[in-house]
């Protein structure tokens, strides 16, 4: 390699570096002419992460300053950074929320609203439209299809729903496969379920949220185009939780609050870019008690 081609690539990692160390930001900024915000979202290479892109530009905009986006591994780590000061600003899901140790600290500035105009989800227990089992305690010994490993609907509050009809999941059939299709002896399925519960006669039951089922056409499913609901029956209900909720924290000033929560409340629904990539229909005013409830509903 050339001495100029080595300079030239050295210049290149630099700035790599430089942009991935500005979005993640493990220390406090500098900078104050630098709005920072928090979330547990993988930052992309050259800019924010992929969720935030058409939102990134909107926010330099309505703050009128440079917007970074630091990258925290949970909701515990968001909010120290969002007490101690280092952030401002957090996009939260409810768990990542009511991991925080001292959230009263923050104010919730807005809720997610999702496809069907609501700040909540809850999730179905489904079967085979044609299967023998009626309740969820009949689930007891069958090959019952989770959501994703850790989250809260489709997997923990989907536990909890099962434990609390008689049905600890040490009872369900054991799975034998590794990760990321089994964890702990439990398969999980992601988005597959109820293609997957309506195709193979392995699967007996499993777990959708709302939004999901609400997706699915009424009529006409098959192994090509998708599910239909009239090809399963629910059989039982998870808890509702709350959507995602945007954060502020003592670091934060009233006026940059104000401005911030105007643009969510009044402007993201209209704006089909940053909607389609958060996967929201707009944002609405929080209710505080209903995310404060979550707490009680994780394992210590």
């Amino acid at each position: 390699m050339s001495r100029a081609s080595f300079v030239l690539l050295a210049v290149v990692l630099i700035a790599v570096g430089s942009s991935i160390g500005c979005q993640q930001g493990d220390g406090a900024a500098t900078d104050a002419t630098v709005v920072q915000i928090g979330s547990t979202r993988t930052p992309g290479l050259f800019g924010p992460p992929a969720e935030f892109r058409a939102l990134h530009p909107r926010l330099e905009e309505c703050f009128g300053q440079r917007v970074l986006f630091r990258a925290q591994p949970d909701g515990r780590a968001l909010g120290m950074q969002l007490v101690q000061g280092n952030i401002p600003y957090a996009f939260m899901s409810a768990a990542e929320y009511a991991a925080v140790e001292d959230a009263g600290q923050l104010t919730l500035i807005a809720s997610a609203v999702n496809a069907l105009g609501k700040t909540s989800r809850g999730a179905h227990l489904i079967v085979k439209a044609n299967s023998h089992v009626k309740t969820i305690a009949d689930c007891r010994g069958k090959r019952f299809a989770f959501g994703v490993h850790g989250d809260l609907l489709t997997d923990l509050l989907t536990q909890r729903a099962l434990e609390e009809a008689g049905v600890p999941v040490k009872e369900l059939l054991t799975e034998l496969l590794t990760p990321p299709i089994a964890f702990e002896g439990r398969l999980y399925l992601d988005k597959k379920v109820a293609q997957t519960i309506a195709n193979d006669i392995t699967v007996n039951a499993g777990v959708v949220d709302e939004v999901f089922w609400e997706s699915m056409p009424d009529t006409g499913g098959n192994i090509i185009t998708g599910p239909s609901k009239d090809q399963f029956k629910i059989v039982g209900e998870t808890v509702v939780v709350p959507e995602m909720v945007v954060v502020a924290g003592p670091a934060a000033n009233e006026s940059d609050i104000a401005k911030f929560g105007d643009y969510l409340l009044e402007k993201v629904k209209a704006d089909d870019a940053v909607c389609r990539q958060l996967g929201v229909t707009g944002f609405a005013p929080p209710d505080k008690a209903a995310y404060e409830a979550v707490r009680k509903l994780l394992p210590e």
